[in-house]
């Protein structure tokens, strides 16, 4: 043995030694990649098989060899130390603000590692689904099918549908939860309503219901924000804004509690206050342009259509040639609105707030700021309204596309629409049901 040939040893000193070599042991281990169970823990029987060869299975083999190996133990351990810090460094300089400033996210920050969601199996039935999304347009459905992280339409049988209902759907999962896309036939509330009463009866274990596609926009939210083309509106509260009595010159909207829709669940009203703080929404952003990255290249090939083609012109300034882009009609562009761009315009904002809904396309920049001033909206959609009290929760969530004026043109609906689904995934990846669904469903 070699303690035979070892000078007389201290005892303490040889404890000493000994403990000193299973922390710094125990630190080289954790910077490997050891294979551990579904409890995180690593495998015991891997351990060994990663420590360097000075390293004895029972700690070190004399007092003289542990003491060449201390050096470089202690050099090992600053060298782990020292990665750890800049590792942290780096995640903290990723994200970058300061109070009343705009949001600005690195490149780095932009890039989404593997998710860490669990993802779920395929249900057995139709009972194993708890989030709907409606789409009322291709360009919206296309951009949620592009964030599904599976679809179980191509890896088994259709799940169908009760009789009786007329709705076309697709069925995946996202987020670490199974989701159901629905197809309305068309736009509007009415088409929103049916569509959800038919979904509901089939999918009757739905909790969460998301209106997700493409809005008008007023200019400025109640937070004095800009609010840019491109830029994501998740609701608080829908209102029915078409609802009311016509008078000869007067349309008088009805505001009663008893005439108008209901205010969100208190479990969306959690999830947003939630996401309203400063970390969950850099958070938020942070997976959402990452999101949206991705869509961009491989998966949906839309691309940013440029800040020359986002121009607010003047209320009051109607567009001179319908059915042509404004720089073909004769748009004067010293009616256009100066705007202070302070972010990377190829990365949308996300703004909270009231959205108004109703069978009417508002293509009025006075009427949309008088709506805005009396109801407090900063979006205008034609679906939320029919899905709004068909469900436990629901949530609407709508990318930018125009800014509900004369001027507005379809030139940023696929992109629109591709913010929207980035910010739904980022969403639901949050989103907690009150009561989960068993194992396995």
């Amino acid at each position: 043995m070699e303690y035979l040939d070892a000078a007389p040893v201290n005892v303490a000193s040889l404890l000493l030694t000994a403990t000193h070599q299973l922390q710094v042991q125990q630190a080289y281990i954790e910077t490997k990649s050891v294979p551990r169970d579904f409890g995180g823990r690593q495998d015991p029987s891997m351990r060994q098989r990663l420590l360097p060869d000075c390293w004895g299975s029972r700690g070190p083999l004399c007092p003289k060899r542990a003491a060449d190996t201390n050096r470089q133990d202690d050099a090992s351990a600053a060298n782990v130390k020292r990665r750890r810090q800049q590792d942290t460094s780096e995640d903290e300089a990723a994200i970058v603000w300061q109070p009343n400033e705009p949001v600005t996210i690195s490149k780095s920050a932009t890039t989404i590692s593997p998710s860490l969601d669990i993802q779920p199996s395929r249900p057995p039935t139709r009972d194993g689904f708890e989030i709907a999304a409606f789409c009322a347009l291709p360009p919206e459905a296309d951009a949620v099918k592009a964030v599904l992280d599976k679809s179980w339409d191509d890896v088994g049988p259709p799940y169908g549908k009760v009789r009786g209902d007329t709705n076309a759907y697709t069925t995946g999962a996202v987020g670490g939860h199974n989701i159901v896309l629905v197809h309305l036939p068309g736009m509007g509330k009415v088409h929103a309503a049916t569509s959800a009463a038919c979904c509901r009866a089939s999918f009757p274990n739905i909790k969460l219901a998301i209106g997700v596609g493409i809005c008008g926009a007023v200019p400025t939210d109640t937070e004095g924000r800009d609010i840019f083309l491109g830029d994501v509106i998740i609701s608080d509260n829908i209102i029915q804004y078409d609802l009311g009595r016509q008078h000869p010159g007067q349309f008088v909207r009805k505001k009663t509690v008893a005439e108008s829709l209901p205010r969100s669940s208190s479990e969306i009203r959690s999830l947003l206050a939630k996401l309203r703080c400063h970390k969950d929404r850099h958070q938020l952003l942070r997976e959402m342009h990452g999101h949206l990255d991705v869509l961009r290249h491989p998966t949906l090939p839309v691309c940013y259509p440029g800040v020359e083609h986002d121009r607010l012109f003047v209320a009051s300034y109607h567009h001179t040639g319908e059915g042509k882009p404004c720089n073909e009609s004769g748009c004067l562009d010293r009616q256009l609105v100066p705007r202070k761009r302070l972010r990377q315009p190829s990365q949308p904002d996300v703004h909270f707030g009231l959205i108004a809904s109703g069978d009417t396309v508002m293509r009025s920049g006075e009427e949309r700021d008088q709506i805005a001033r009396e109801l407090g909206a900063i979006g205008f959609e034609m679906e939320g309204a029919g899905i709004w009290d068909q469900f436990p929760s629901v949530l609407v969530i709508k990318g930018v596309c125009d800014y509900a004026d004369s001027h507005k043109t379809k030139a940023w609906q696929p992109y629109a629409a591709a913010a929207a689904a980035a910010c739904l995934k980022a969403c639901i990846r949050v989103w907690t049901p009150s009561t989960p669904s068993e194992p396995g469903v």
